[in-house]
């Protein structure tokens, strides 16, 4: 396993939102404290479409570590336009644009930071995204997932980093924040 990355610095100051064709900002702390969550959790278009109406548990891989904690609540919110973490650019970091339609509330009953994929059991894609149900298409997302916000690391040195599994329980959807 690798050395930890920075893959994004956790800021709650703004959140940029999409709403149309406009690019709204909004105060992150007054979110956190509305519906008392810890940090939000960004998928991807394609990954959150995954997520049926009707669907009570979740789970989700991250690469390496997540700061997920056991008993905290999160936002799962759909990326608009995705965001960047590469400490070699000028800009170092770029934040994702979010969608201001759609939102989830969960609740994390379980966490596992470092996980190498070998060690991975078929029920660790118990209530994972329909597209992720084993360690040949976790390594497929992972690598799309990654492929722009971590450009500067190769697919290799991507999968060597392993993933972090996040189990959350979804407490209710909401289309407005």
């Amino acid at each position: 396993m690798k050395k930890s990355i920075a893959r994004h610095p956790i800021s709650w100051k703004k959140l940029h939102l999409k709403k149309g064709k406009k690019i709204i900002v909004i105060d992150g702390n007054k979110v956190r404290k509305k519906y008392d969550i810890d940090a939000i959790i960004k998928l991807s278009d394609l990954d959150f479409k995954e997520i049926k109406k009707n669907t009570k548990k979740l789970t989700h891989f991250n690469i390496q570590y997540t700061g997920h904690k056991r008993g905290k609540k999160y936002l799962i919110v759909k990326i608009a336009r995705g965001g960047h973490f590469d400490d070699r650019l000028r800009v170092p970091a770029r934040p994702a644009i979010l969608n201001s339609t759609n939102f989830i509330l969960a609740k994390c009953i379980y966490v596992r930071n470092n996980v190498r994929y070998e060690n991975l059991k078929k029920n660790s894609f118990y209530s994972s995204l329909k597209n992720i149900k084993n360690v040949a298409s976790l390594k497929s997302a992972i690598i799309r997932r990654y492929k722009k916000s971590l450009a500067h690391l190769t697919k290799y040195e991507k999968l060597s980093l392993g993933v972090a599994i996040t189990k959350l329980i979804i407490i209710k959807r909401f289309s407005k924040i």
